[in-house]
């Protein structure tokens, strides 16, 4: 039996073509580049890039994590109604494409981070 869990691994040829697509911030050093560049006022188009038909499986794997960690601030920061709306917009594309994320939810899921319990 394979115990070994799933892990979201960053890709860094995707950090920097999804930076260039989206004008964020990169640097080759950033090791968290995911949660660095993370913006709850920039959630939507976080979303909409994922949406987009050619965007590419790591990159959904990537941005996924930006959303999540920006959705997360939305809670943090106490906005409650923006992040009611984002959460299902989440969910919905996770469970779209489980498999996909799965490392992404064995992170936010079994941490302790506000938005641990809303995710599906």
């Amino acid at each position: 039996m394979n115990t070994k869990r799933e892990i979201f691994i960053p890709n860094q040829k995707t950090r920097k073509k999804l930076a260039e697509k989206l004008n964020l911030k990169f640097d080759e050093n950033m090791q968290d580049w995911e949660y660095e560049i993370a913006d709850s006022k920039r959630v939507l188009e976080f979303i909409k890039e994922y949406d987009k038909l050619e965007s590419t499986k790591k990159e959904k794997q990537t941005l996924m994590e930006v959303i999540i960690d920006s959705a997360n601030d939305l809670l943090c920061k106490n906005r409650i109604d923006e992040f009611e709306n984002v959460i299902l917009l989440i969910n919905e594309r996770l469970k779209k494409e489980i498999r996909l994320h799965k490392g992404t939810l064995n992170y936010w899921k079994t941490n302790n981070f506000e938005i641990s319990k809303r995710l599906i």
